[in-house]
């Protein structure tokens, strides 16, 4: 391109947003119509011109500001990576840095309206991290495109998939948490149930206002999808032993809508539930979630059996204060299932959780206990009252054991472990200031739930399927009204477009 022509497409490139900003801020419809030109100017300019340079020397990216001049920094971006040949080469070059730089400051609301390029650009930096084996570097990146376009996270795309799944890859667990502690509540809304006169840039009630089907700020998702995201969103959290927040996630893939088969992901899921509830609470649910339908339920179990096994021997030595040869025999049978599974580790730690289980639930018997009783019945070696006090002091360090053990004399027999009384009491109490806390902070997780479950009903009266509900309504009671019978006030159950992947490798 000849300096002329770049002098010409510059200003062009530079024209929207007016900067510095206007006293008066562009009306929606304006702002709009500006930016749907600009995107159109965009795509009539050849790549190459984007990677010309510019007429005194240097590259366009030098001269855009991604914060504001996002569309334009965007597509030079994509020209340059996609004139790199070697893809692996862009990690540590300057297009990578530039690209980094993108997603820590472009404009949330310029790029709703380029999804597809916006998305092109996170899944070149994946490719590129991974081609040259650097998964790691790409999941800041990922990151902060997930959390910049949509900061509360809550509308689910495919962005999200990929990134758990590279946070996996990378063992990045920690990493991968400002994403999954965002509780998802909606899907890319359809186009078609958008109050109207609402554009990509006016102020949405949520995000799923301007991630929508037509933005292409997300692929497709498929049914697959949401159930794998939560599956390894499970993983992330067990991998880093919060087995409370895992629970809820695998619950997610159970009670995912199924028509007529559990999909292998919920098999998947429902072994490691099994296992991060023994974990967790020492025991298994008598019953899967309530909501889970009864063709998954009877299958998962099915296909589960060993798990089931498992999670029965734990319970029934716990009731009768057993040691842990038992389940330590059916461990040992099993070694082959759950390391095809690539459960050997979760099953491992089962193992240990029983003997910690053993010792918290003598303290619902008892106020205090003699430590070689404690010995007696929770160690192997009934005789090594060092290694049991070891054991119980490693618990309360870790706060798995509200208790003290009293260590007076020199003589381990004569220790004495005492139980705290409640919560309240003991080397792990709560105060009353603490328990406030934390009941205001339950207090307003309920309240934004509630706000999104509002939200949901508001959407699924506009929905289409719930007018033809209403019409089918009106004439089954105008009908019975006629013969004298009650009419329907349920719905009729509308199949699940469900996709049977029990073969599949999900």
């Amino acid at each position: 391109m000849a300096p002329k022509d770049m002098e010409s497409l510059l200003p062009q490139l530079l024209s929207f947003p007016p900067h510095p900003p206007p006293q008066l801020p562009l009306s929606d419809a304006l702002y709009d119509k500006e930016i749907r030109n600009l995107r159109k100017a965009l795509n009539d300019t050849p790549a190459n011109a984007l990677t010309s340079g510019v007429p005194n020397g240097g590259d366009l990216l030098d001269i855009l500001d991604p914060s504001i001049n996002t569309l334009p920094s965007l597509y030079v971006l994509l020209a340059h990576i996609n004139a790199t040949r070697q893809k692996a080469s862009i990690v540590g070059g300057p297009w990578w840095f530039k690209a980094l730089q993108f997603f820590e400051r472009f404009d949330p609301v310029q790029v709703r309206y380029v999804g597809t390029e916006f998305r092109r650009l996170v899944v070149h930096v994946r490719d590129a991290a991974l081609a040259c084996n650097q998964p790691t570097a790409a999941v800041r990146p990922i990151r902060s495109a997930i959390l910049r376009l949509d900061p509360s996270g809550s509308c689910f795309t495919s962005t999200h998939l990929l990134f758990v799944r590279l946070c996996l890859q990378a063992c990045c667990f920690r990493a991968a948490r400002p994403v999954l502690d965002k509780d998802v509540y909606e899907f890319p809304a359809s186009s078609k149930i958008q109050p109207p006169g609402q554009l990509p840039c006016s102020q949405h009630d949520t995000s799923a206002g301007y991630i929508t089907d037509q933005s292409e700020l997300s692929a497709a998702i498929t049914y697959r999808d949401p159930l794998l995201y939560f599956l390894y969103g499970a993983m992330i959290y067990v991998a880093m032993k919060e087995w409370h927040r895992a629970i809820p996630f695998l619950e997610a893939v159970l009670t995912a809508p199924s028509r007529n088969h559990a999909s292998r992901i919920q098999v998947e899921a429902y072994k490691k539930w099994v296992l991060v509830n023994l974990l967790a609470h020492g025991q298994v649910p008598s019953s899967l979630p309530k909501t889970t339908t009864s063709q998954v339920a009877k299958q998962v179990r099915t296909l589960g059996k060993p798990y089931e096994a498992l999670g029965d021997i734990f319970k029934d030595g716990q009731s009768k204060e057993l040691d842990a040869r038992r389940l330590n025999a059916e461990v040992h049978i099993g070694n082959q299932k759950w390391s095809e599974d690539y459960n050997l580790s979760l099953v491992l730690q089962v193992l240990d959780v029983y003997r910690q289980f053993t010792i918290i639930k003598l303290g619902s018997t008892y106020a205090a206990l003699p430590l070689p009783l404690v010995t007696q019945r929770t160690s192997s070696n009934p005789n090594d009252h060092i290694e049991t006090a070891q054991y119980i002091t490693m618990m309360i360090s870790s706060g798995r054991l509200n208790a003290t053990l009293d260590q007076r004399t020199q003589d381990p027999q004569s220790w004495v472990l005492g139980f705290a009384l409640s919560s309240s009491t003991g080397p792990h109490a709560r105060s009353e200031q603490e328990s406030y806390e934390e009941l205001v902070k339950q207090a307003a997780r309920n309240a934004k739930l509630a706000e999104h479950v509002r939200e949901t009903d508001r959407k699924l009266t506009l929905s289409k399927d719930y007018i033809n509900w209403l019409k089918q309504s009106k004439k089954e009671a105008g009908s019975a009204a006629n013969e004298g019978e009650e009419a329907s006030t349920l719905p009729s159950q509308q199949p699940f477009d469900d996709e049977d992947i029990m073969g599949d490798d999900g």
